[in-house]
């Protein structure tokens, strides 16, 4: 008979290498379609509140699922199967969710029982797991936990600020979610498994799709344009903005930036709806997207927090307009890259928004100078994804080069066709809008110094013929 020390210690079968491994990637997947399922709703949800909050989720969810496959390829060095084999039950669970019929149904959904679950399991986790043998999991989930318990206080208070009660359809979604959750056995797989509840009344719901069309928060008119650049045929849109650059060319630039940056929302629900369509890219890929469209939406914070601090009723004064997104909506996923990256890559490249910063600094306006240094930051990171990404989609090669080239001019003309069908439509007419906002601005006008810069500058379009009129 053989002979050996007793154990120093009990440890549980879960706590070893390939059973913690396998949880983790349970998490991972969780956190990588969860990240997916909030950048569609993001796209899909119009009040304005809610969809900063669930934008800033969708990043902060990127950051929880990179952290969790970074220790699942320690765990299982040199095995890379980490992308692949994905746990079905999760994935159903995860579609399931993503069936939400509104945004209140979806939060329920989400931050009522699905974060619940996996907060519940991650602490299952830590408490399981050896302290010493596993730190770095330990320390990933600890941070993770702490975000969770953040996003949902932060949605719970939103929520009950925005809605106040909740319909009694609410409580039912809850109750399905909550039973999907149980039927998997947990988010770690590790309780009883039993069938789905297809017997639910909220059982059957057909697949989620991201929409291709979008609405904005219904406190704002419809609009379709919110600067005179994007409508050539506007004439009575540029010449009321005309009378807000009379007054200086930096307070225009204030103003324009300001609504500019507000109206960044688009540029954040494309890299969004494209996560949702392009479901097998690499896990950077997702990465990448995640963190653009999140910096697009704190740019569009950014134009409100100067909106409102300048006291101005925005819904009033400002269009929040649709029209970028959805006269694009339809095409395929790396055509719409492909039009957002010509407008990053043709800021950067004309050198528009060191222009832009010149202006605000010589204006005086130290907040509006402040955000667009950052933006200006952030979309340097932009064009280097979006130079990335659509290689990776389109081929790195001369033919890979056409197909952008192609898919870019393309998008434009169905830009300038859109602008062309909605000419006479009235939420294309943007003097109404200037014409509010003229004795706003007027009645604010201060002196300063006039250091003598010499203001030249254009916007970059997707209809150059709309530059001869500015």
């Amino acid at each position: 008979m053989a002979k050996a020390l007793p154990s120093s210690r009990a440890v549980t079968p879960q706590a070893r290498v390939e059973s913690a491994s396998h949880i983790l990637k349970r998490f991972y997947v969780a956190e990588r379609t969860l990240m997916r399922t909030l950048a569609a709703w993001f796209v899909g949800t119009s009040q304005w509140d809610l969809k900063r909050q669930l934008s800033i989720d969708m990043w902060q969810t990127a950051q929880h699922a990179d952290a969790l496959r970074t220790r699942i390829l320690e765990l299982r060095y040199p095995r890379r199967d980490v992308d692949r084999k994905y746990d079905p039950d999760v994935l159903a669970l995860l579609a399931e969710v993503a069936k939400a019929k509104d945004s209140r149904e979806f939060v329920a959904g989400v931050y009522d029982v699905l974060l619940p679950a996996l907060v519940a399991s991650y602490q299952a986790y830590l408490d399981r797991t050896d302290s010493l043998d596993d730190a770095p999991t330990v320390y990933r989930l600890q941070h993770i936990v702490a975000d969770k318990q953040v996003q949902m206080e932060r949605m719970h208070a939103l929520m009950e600020r925005v809605y106040g009660n909740e319909p009694d359809s609410v409580a039912d979604w809850r109750d399905y979610l909550a039973r999907c959750v149980a039927s998997i056995g947990g988010l770690d797989g590790l309780g009883e498994c039993v069938p789905m509840p297809a017997d639910h009344p909220c059982a059957g719901r057909p697949p989620y799709d991201v929409p291709r069309t979008v609405e904005r928060d219904p406190r704002w008119r419809p609009a379709l344009f919110h600067l005179p650049h994007e409508n050539k045929y506007d004439a009575a849109g540029r010449a009321a903005w005309k009378r807000i650059e009379a007054l200086d060319k930096r307070v225009a630039m204030q103003v324009w930036s300001a609504i500019s940056h507000f109206n960044e929302i688009w540029a954040a629900e494309v890299p969004a709806s494209v996560m949702w369509d392009l479901e097998s890219e690499p896990w950077d890929f997702y990465l990448d997207l995640a963190r653009w469209s999140w910096d697009e939406t704190r740019h569009s914070t950014m134009g409100w927090r100067v909106l409102e601090g300048w006291g101005w009723n925005v819904p009033d004064l400002v269009p929040w307009a649709t029209g970028l997104y959805n006269a694009l909506g339809s095409v395929p996923p790396a055509q719409r890259l492909a039009l957002l990256y010509y407008y990053e890559e043709g800021l950067l490249r004309a050198g528009t928004k060191q222009i832009e910063l010149r202006i605000l600094e010589s204006a005086q306006d130290d907040g509006s100078s402040q955000d667009m240094d950052y933006d200006w930051a952030d979309e340097a990171i932009h064009v280097s994804y979006g130079y990335k990404w659509l290689r990776h989609l389109l081929g790195d090669d001369s033919a890979g080069r056409e197909e952008l080239r192609r898919l870019t001019d393309e998008a434009r003309q169905i830009m300038a066709d859109f602008v062309t069908a909605h000419k006479d439509d009235p939420a294309a007419q943007l003097a109404p809008y200037f014409e509010r906002l003229f004795p706003v601005v007027e009645a604010m006008v201060r002196d300063i110094p006039d250091d003598g810069l010499a203001i030249e500058w254009a916007p970059v379009v997707a209809d150059e013929e709309v530059l001869q009129e500015l």
